[in-house]
């Protein structure tokens, strides 16, 4: 009884031993962790805080503080409305909204503003509450290394 109990705990150990042993996991790096930007809307101006960051994940936290509500829309500077590279809203007034970007490049982009229910004539036509410029540096360092982070 005593050798077959101790046969069997061998047995069943060199099998567990031997599992996954010949497998590869391929590691790859993880994003880097995301920067919290706060945009601030009134009716003059927008405005980042910080104006700028390194390249990789973003989240913009806005608040519209104008008497209307606003789109913002994220887009790399001197490209066209047509082109955005992120869009949140309507925002109402007195409200906030959050929204995510992934900038994968260096650059400067425009973070601006157009009236909910605006019509097509008057989106084309610049805005009058004043863009803010958001430049983006070289690329942060991953989160690999880093505990806690999903």
């Amino acid at each position: 009884m005593r050798r077959t109990t101790i046969g069997i705990l061998v047995t069943a150990t060199l099998a567990a031993s031997g599992c996954g042993s010949s497998t590869k996991f391929a590691n790859q790096a993880r994003p880097a962790t995301p920067v919290d930007l706060t945009v601030y809307i009134n009716d003059a101006r927008v405005s980042v805080s910080p104006n700028s960051v390194g390249a990789g994940p973003v989240i913009f936290i806005v608040t519209n503080q104008s008497s209307h509500a606003q789109s913002l829309t994220v887009l790399p500077a001197g490209a066209t409305a047509a082109q955005p590279l992120a869009n949140a809203g309507p925002i109402n007034p007195q409200a906030t909204a959050e929204f995510t970007v992934d900038f994968s490049g260096q650059g400067d982009y425009t973070v601006t503003t157009a009236a909910n229910g605006s019509t097509d004539a008057s989106v084309t036509s610049p805005p009058s509450i004043q863009p803010a410029t958001l430049h983006v540096g070289v690329a942060r360092p991953t989160s690999s290394g880093v505990l806690l982070q999903p």
